[in-house]
């Protein structure tokens, strides 16, 4: 029977029993006929048989094959993105070692375990990740379309399991943003392993998680930023508890409007009391207008709060107001650096250039002019044209 069975009439359970329906139209889960256990990875799992009526007079054996066998095609299927992430086709390099170790820790890492590797990459490998979902973020690299809960809570089992933790483990409601948990109880591997990061006692889904990281650093400017209701509401918490999450990230509170005294209230003077005769002689307000100011106003929305400033964990400003100034007797001299004449201004000497100044001058001195004169007078070209000259008078 369960041999010519349809892959719907199998369903694995938050608690590791593997369900079988005999009639595939019927949408209940039906009866258990095996459970997983932990298997040679986390990610493949072994289905083992259990004792029950509906196996008898089959081969266990072929039903337990067939069962393992539906078992991996349900995980490759729940986790399609995740299993894309070790296709070998179109990309090497940094982006692959990347890529495997995101899929070994179920789809999400801390950046800063891969950041060697991120440095590797350039605009054409980064596209490659794009294009097999994974998101280099800030803070973490992860794989946004495991956010939904089917992929949330296989998981859950599968990490559970490999972890030798009895089922079933502790998942967050289907779609929920964010869910209070003991911190003390909880391991926070577990919940970023299955999309949850923890922080400040509050689980929180990676990509709202991503989304408040983005926008801290997005609008951070000298190494400080403030906290916007928006933030609150993509974390589906109160302004306080908004503020504890931002600081188990390591930012600090610097500045809170709301911890500065209120304002003293300014007395007012009650109106004079005005006799009525007076009144109605003075104002006379006609009926209609009356009743038109008896109307109830519109209502008016009440403006938001400031909210408190923070200084960021990371960033140039944060570091250097952290790092302490060493004392001047310590501190490396400067080296000396002369700016350059510009073209066509006079240019001062060093007193180096003095030296070589005087040098040179010290050489003109001594530069003798010499006039040139042939050996012999007779060779001379004046005395030879006088010689013509004279022989012509001669003549």
């Amino acid at each position: 029977m369960i041999l010519n069975s349809q892959p719907k009439q199998l369903r694995l359970q938050d608690d590791g029993q593997i369900l079988w329906q005999a009639d595939a139209s019927n949408p209940l889960p039906g009866q258990p006929v095996a459970r997983v256990e932990k298997g040679e990875s986390q990610l493949r799992p072994r289905a083992v048989l259990i004792e029950t009526e509906i196996l008898q007079g089959q081969d266990k054996d072929a039903v337990a094959a067939f069962i393992q066998s539906w078992l991996e095609q349900h995980i490759a299927t729940v986790l399609e993105i995740l299993h894309g992430l070790t296709k070998e086709e179109g990309i090497d390099g940094p982006a692959k070692a990347i890529a495997q170790k995101v899929h070994d820790a179920l789809g999400i890492l801390p950046r800063q375990d891969l950041e060697s590797d991120i440095a590797g990459l350039d605009p054409e490998t980064r596209k490659v990740l794009r294009q097999r979902h994974v998101r280099l973020g800030p803070i973490l690299v992860f794989v946004p379309e495991l956010n939904k809960p089917a992929a949330v809570r296989l998981r859950a089992l599968l990490w559970w399991l490999w972890h030798d933790r009895p089922l079933p483990a502790p998942v967050p409601k289907d779609g929920a943003v964010s869910v209070v948990v003991d911190e003390a109880q909880s391991d926070p591997l577990y919940y970023r392993a299955i999309g949850y990061p923890l922080y400040a006692g509050r689980a929180i889904r990676v990509d709202m998680l991503d989304r408040v990281i983005s926008a801290v650093y997005d609008s951070a400017k000298d190494g400080s930023f403030k906290a916007t209701h928006a933030m609150a509401e993509w974390l589906g918490c109160s302004i306080p508890d908004l503020y504890k999450v931002l600081e188990a990230m390591g930012h600090k509170k610097t500045h809170d409007p709301a911890d500065a005294p209120a304002p003293a209230a300014a007395e007012t003077a009650a109106p004079a009391e005005t006799p009525a005769a007076e009144t109605a002689a003075t104002d006379p307000a006609p009926a209609a207008e009356a009743e038109a100011s008896a109307a109830p106003a519109a209502p008016v929305q009440p403006v938001k709060p400031e909210l408190a400033t923070f200084r960021l964990k990371r960033g140039k400003a944060n570091e250097a107001a952290r790092a302490p100034r060493p004392p001047r007797e310590a501190r490396p001299e400067k080296p000396k650096f002369e700016k350059k004449p510009e073209h066509g201004k006079d240019r001062k000497f060093k007193p180096r250039d003095k030296d070589k100044r005087d040098k040179f001058a010290r050489e003109e001195k001594k530069q003798v002019s010499f006039e040139a004169r042939p050996k012999h007078v007779e060779d001379s070209p004046f005395a030879v044209l006088q010689q013509l000259k004279a022989g012509n008078k001669d003549s």
